[in-house]
């Protein structure tokens, strides 16, 4: 039992000291943030399932707070009006909503963060959800920020900025991506009052 526990770990940390290598580009990110909610732009977030979680984990931390009591911030879960979500679903294609709801929602210059630990894949009917929703994204010129792992899929080259975790493992790209959010909030927090 404990190998599989040590192994685990062992794994993560390989993949954290790599990522490490790359706080700029993660610096990046929460700039581009900073930036939006300084000018009144809305952020967006989504993912598929255990990326979902991630998802909400983080518009959570920012909407509500973080380490230090500040203003509620504009983020805002896509996909979590259950509602709207099932009735999609029953009557058209639940392949569809998110990309529906980003439709109704965005604005030019807001920002969509796209969490996916494969990016996506047509030819292997992979998140096509997330792929669309990266469409609509280019199509309402809203600022794509993908974090992304297994050599980031189709997002890589639909994001206009993405992070690439540099694994091939769901449950570590996952790990990776919950330590980069907190990362995010915390120098969001830093520069927000």
């Amino acid at each position: 039992m404990n190998k599989i526990i040590d192994s685990h770990i062992e794994k993560l940390i390989e993949v954290l000291i790599l990522t490490k290598k790359d706080t700029d580009k993660i610096e990046k990110i929460s700039k581009v943030l900073v930036t939006a909610l300084n000018k009144g732009k809305k952020i967006f977030v989504y993912g598929n399932g255990g990326s979902y979680a991630d998802s909400s984990h983080f518009v959570g931390e920012l909407t509500a707070t973080y380490k230090k009591k500040r203003k509620p911030l504009p983020f805002f879960l896509l996909g979590s009006n259950m509602a709207s979500v099932s009735a999609w679903a029953n009557d058209y294609n639940n392949n569809d909503y998110v990309s529906r709801e980003l439709k109704g929602y965005a604005n030019k210059g807001d920002i969509l963060i796209i969490l996916s630990t494969s990016g996506g894949n047509y030819k292997q009917n992979q998140s096509t959800n997330l792929i669309k929703l990266s469409k609509v994204a280019k199509q309402k010129n809203v600022f794509l920020i993908s974090l992304l792992g297994k050599g980031g899929g189709f997002l890589k080259k639909n994001s206009n900025f993405c992070y690439i975790v540099n694994s091939n493992l769901t449950a570590t790209i996952q790990e990776v991506h919950k330590t980069l959010l907190h990362s995010i909030c915390e120098l969001i927090d830093n520069k927000i009052k």
